[in-house]
């Protein structure tokens, strides 16, 4: 379930802070976060005005949910056996 936005979304030119937020929520409905850090993550932006740091927060979560998936492809590499799907050749 990977956010597919590039991480130069965040920090070539400021969002509006609404859309700023909107974008690190919805990067923090990844499965790499818990319910506890989607809540947390929700009451400092209630809070903060400046969209520049949502912005940073956003491409910090983006940044983690990759590390996330790419721990979990390197830890089902590892397990060995029969791909989970067929490879098709296309």
């Amino acid at each position: 379930m990977a956010v597919s936005v590039p991480i130069d979304y965040f920090t070539t030119e400021p969002l509006p802070l609404e859309a700023a937020r909107a974008w690190l929520m919805l990067v923090t409905n990844h499965p790499a976060f818990s319910v506890e850090r989607r809540q947390k993550a929700g009451q400092r932006m209630a809070t903060e005005s400046d969209a520049r740091q949502v912005c940073r927060w956003a491409t910090l979560a983006l940044l983690e949910s990759e590390r996330w998936e790419d721990a979990i492809v390197l830890r089902e590499e590892a397990q060995g056996g029969p791909p989970a799907f067929p490879v098709y050749p296309y």
